[in-house]
């Protein structure tokens, strides 16, 4: 396989930018950090657009202007599409199709809709990725301390001829050159973050809840338990140090006991059961679409009813009841 390309700030030119109006559609988490990046990257010409009138109320504190959606659209010659996956479909159909113009360039920060065909933009205008590898707090916080991040950038829709330009243009403007954009395609990105979400993250929400039902059961207390694991801060300390060093490498940062019971752990795990699982949730319901049609196409919000069910499990309870002693002793002291 050919190694994607990468582009940094020397690749990128915001000098189209400047003189475009960019139209900034949902003032949440992400679209609050790239309009703020973007202004003080110089583009100067930045029109919010949001629904809910506590984000519009942010955004004019925040000294820019706000408008009605569609309106926005149609002023704008970049629009970025900021607003939830789930969200997406119909307030593109409803509200920002109608303000397309020939000629304009959208750009969206997560594959999903597009992979799954739930987006169907005109085809004339261009459709980019740029999709940050970063939370918005982390977007912005980054730019700020000039680390930058870095972001997946594709081309999915080129009628001007410009459109990777354009992209490159938008990631440089919100930092994501400075951590490298690396060329890639809504799919994969797509694919990528829904495999984060259906089978590495549930693995580790699986694998701390069997481990304090284990621990709790032989006795250990629910204090030394939840710290050990990651109320203090060490689990986050380990996949930071993972981000800079290297997943094995930071290993050399603990005592040879430590390195020595992780690497011994690590090869008794039964992970030929793990790759299994694994390949079958990115068949069955990632490549082959099956939660794409579960969570796009319900008739009620199945979220809910799940959030239900980790509410009774021992380790929330026992959360619950060490925050709140953690909290009470402190302000007893």
């Amino acid at each position: 396989m050919t190694a994607p390309r990468i582009y940094h700030d020397d690749d990128a030119d915001l000098t189209w930018l400047t003189t475009r109006v960019v139209t900034v559609v949902g003032y949440g988490n992400q679209g609050r950090s790239q309009a703020l990046n973007m202004r003080d990257s110089g583009i100067d010409r930045i029109l919010i657009a949001d629904h809910d009138p506590t984000a519009a109320d942010t955004a004019r504190a925040d000294g820019f202007d706000v408008h009605p959606v569609t309106e926005a659209v149609t002023a704008g010659d970049v629009i970025l599409l900021l607003i939830p996956d789930e969200a997406q479909p119909d307030a593109f159909h409803t509200d920002i199709r109608p303000g397309l113009r020939p000629g304009d360039t959208l750009v969206v920060a997560s594959g999903y809709n597009l992979a799954y065909g739930l987006l169907r933009p005109p085809g004339d205008i261009d459709v980019v990725m740029v999709a940050p590898r970063m939370i918005g707090a982390g977007v912005r916080s980054n730019f700020q301390n000039g680390r930058g991040f870095p972001c997946f950038v594709s081309t999915e829709h080129d009628t001007t001829g410009h459109a990777l330009t354009r992209a490159l243009a938008v990631a440089r403007a919100i930092g994501a050159t400075r951590g490298g954009a690396i060329a890639s395609t809504a799919g994969e990105e797509a694919a990528l973050d829904l495999f984060t979400e259906l089978a590495i993250g549930p693995a580790i929400l699986g694998l701390l809840t069997a481990a304090y039902d284990t621990l709790h059961h032989a006795g250990f207390s629910d204090e030394a338990i939840l710290h050990e694991m990651y109320l203090s801060g060490e689990l986050a300390e380990i996949f930071g140090r993972a981000a800079t060093d290297g997943l094995f490498a930071q290993l050399n940062l603990h005592s040879r006991t430590s390195q020595y019971a992780h690497l011994r752990g690590f090869a008794a795990l039964p992970t030929d059961q793990l790759r299994r699982h694994f390949t079958d949730v990115l068949d069955t319901e990632i490549l082959a679409g099956a939660f794409a049609r579960e969570w796009s196409h319900a008739d009620d919000d199945p979220l809910d009813t799940l959030r239900a069910t980790s509410r009774p499990l021992p380790l929330a309870g026992a959360e619950r009841r060490v925050r709140h002693r953690l909290t009470t002793q402190g302000k007893t002291r």
